[in-house]
């Protein structure tokens, strides 16, 4: 479990703070957690659970991967924007800081929980998932309706499906690599960037041995493939559009990281949460900005090719705008 945010407010102890946020987890463990070097104020380990926290530090959480408990998920009515659906599949825009499943912290709220909820369905018992996940594409039955997954603060194309069969379905299309994925990404400028055409990064990703939440490059793991465009560059930034040819967790945020060019606002691998425009203005981001823009598969009905896209948030748009960047083509 980890989380990257900025206090608005000043906080008297660390410790209190981070019950605060996920209270499921008691402050014995939060201060043995701290203590061990697991979280971050500012990007340097705070270790002392008294820390005071000043407006505006930023707090990052590197936590011991937790095995996600069993147990019974509810429908809940979740205001989701959809970019598809019929009886058979359900396509939408997820929104930033919306979970895909359940997990430490995020009992409910999630986008499988509102999917039940169009099902109309009476609950769903959840099986425990383990530790060692390290496939966005879903390939097991642990979920109903879900083939892949989005990080918490990854925006845009999330396809679900409404039955067992169309699951199915779904997952062969991923396993197969028959769906297209295509991601804009705001990342640091880097020589290693192409200035024309693409490049394919193919580099292996396996868990980080020390640091569990992160991915990294190691020639035994898995076989990760992305290729990259750059589409605009701006004030050392550039927008980048990757297609995913497979689907590992964290692979964009990893292989740009790899490339020298860490996504602005992913701190976890490298990424400023800061920057300065042409006329050294001021830019934030919150959380990294990389977006799901474009999802094309077979419809597991009739085979018949289904094209979606996501329109980039407005905190996206707003910082390209800052930068003098132009809104990619359709």
């Amino acid at each position: 479990m980890n989380f990257v945010m900025r206090i608005e407010t000043e906080e008297p102890r660390l410790d209190r703070f981070l019950v605060g946020q996920h209270p499921e987890i008691n402050r014995s463990r939060w201060e043995a957690w701290i203590r061990e070097g697991n979280v971050k104020v500012d990007g340097e380990p705070a270790t002392k659970p008294g820390t005071r926290l000043k407006a505006g530090a930023l707090v990052e959480t590197d936590l011991p991967d937790l095995p996600v408990p069993a147990g019974h998920l509810e429908p809940e009515d979740l205001a989701l924007p959809t970019l598809f659906e019929d009886g058979r599949l359900w396509i939408l825009d997820k929104p930033a800081g919306i979970v895909v499943h359940p997990g430490p912290g995020h009992a409910g709220g999630t986008v499988l929980n509102a999917l039940l909820h169009r099902l109309q369905h009476g609950g769903w018992q959840t099986p425990g998932i383990e530790e060692g996940e390290e496939d966005e594409d879903l390939s097991g039955p642990a979920y109903p309706g879900l083939v892949h997954r989005l990080d918490r603060y990854t925006t845009g194309c999330l396809v679900t499906a409404k039955d067992a069969e169309a699951q199915a379905h779904l997952q062969a299309q991923f396993k197969a690599r028959t769906v297209e994925k295509r991601y804009l990404a705001l990342c640091r400028m880097s020589r290693r960037l192409p200035e024309l055409g693409s490049l394919l990064v193919d580099a292996p990703l396996a868990r980080h041995r020390v640091e569990r939440l992160k991915m990294t490059i190691n020639g035994a793991g898995r076989p990760s493939q992305t290729r990259v465009k750059v589409l605009a560059k701006s004030a050392g930034l550039a927008l980048v559009e990757c297609e995913l040819l497979t689907g590992r967790t964290h692979q964009i945020r990893v292989h740009l990281s790899h490339l020298g060019a860490p996504i602005f606002g992913d701190p976890l691998y490298g990424g400023a949460p800061r920057w300065q425009d042409a006329d050294k203005q001021p830019l934030a981001a919150e959380h990294p900005m990389l977006h799901a823009w474009k999802l094309a598969l077979d419809h597991p009905a009739d085979g018949r090719r289904i094209s979606v896209m996501a329109p980039l948030p407005e905190v996206f748009q707003a910082v390209l705008r800052q930068l003098g960047i132009e809104l990619p083509a359709v």
